[in-house]
């Protein structure tokens, strides 16, 4: 009994850690005696180990994919301090200015009267209450907030140089 449970905390130790005399890990269980004495168990243990590298793979796979998308997101925004402050407002508000603009069919963002006809047009559509979609309804609400951010931040630029003085 003793020498099974000295074996099985072997094939444990073999198992997660690897077996440092043998490259492939599905050779580990030709010298473990007891996967031999439990009939199955062999088979079972090549499927679980075989899953984890799949999973493994696939994860590692995700993060580099993940990682690939994010620095052509920020060449796209144009780097620097301006891609710097398109990609915070893209994230307050979960989308960009482009999207705004094509929620509600806008080709200016600074045509004020044509945001708000349209605005006021779609969030009243939209309304839970006439039938619309709730999900529509904040997706116009957050394409109007993204614009007006927008529409700050010139304001803010515009506002922050020197005025001359009227002589």
């Amino acid at each position: 009994m003793k020498i099974q449970t000295l074996k099985l905390h072997g094939f444990f130790f073999f198992a997660w850690f690897g077996c440092p005399s043998e490259s492939n890990p599905r050779r580990i269980f030709h010298n473990i005696s007891f996967v031999h004495q439990i009939p199955g168990m062999k088979p079972l243990l090549e499927l679980i180990i075989g899953g984890a590298q799949i999973v493994g793979r696939a994860f590692t796979r995700a993060v580099r994919e993940e990682f690939r998308t994010s620095q052509q997101a920020a060449e796209r925004a144009g780097g620097g301090r301006q891609g710097a402050r398109r990609v915070a407002n893209d994230s307050i508000t979960g989308m960009t200015l482009q999207e705004a603009k094509q929620i509600l069919n806008v080709t200016e963002p600074h045509d004020i009267e044509t945001i708000e006809k349209n605005y006021k047009h779609l969030f009243e559509v939209n309304d839970k209450a006439k039938g619309g979609s709730l999900y529509l309804q904040s997706k116009v609400y957050r394409a109007k907030e993204r614009i007006d951010m927008e529409l700050q931040k010139s304001e803010q630029s515009g506002s922050s140089e020197p005025k001359e003085p009227k002589t």
